[in-house]
């Protein structure tokens, strides 16, 4: 399981975690067996990794904002 409670980098606010864009929501894409084919199975679930920090004010909330 990721879990990652580092306050904002920016503005020191508390970040909510999300799924990478474009990661499928559906489970049946991620139930089959993940890697190469000559043995390597598991779930292909993606890693949660984008951080929004939860202030609205916040430089990071801007398109071209920093990475909070």
């Amino acid at each position: 399981m990721y879990s990652d409670h580092a306050p904002c980098s920016v503005c020191g606010s508390e970040v909510r975690l999300r799924p990478h864009p474009g990661a499928s929501a559906t489970p049946a894409a991620q139930d089959g067996p993940a890697g190469p084919v000559d043995g390597v199975v598991g779930g292909g679930d993606p890693t949660v990794d984008v951080r929004e920090c939860t202030n609205e004010d916040c430089p990071t909330r801007q398109p071209d904002g920093p990475d909070a």
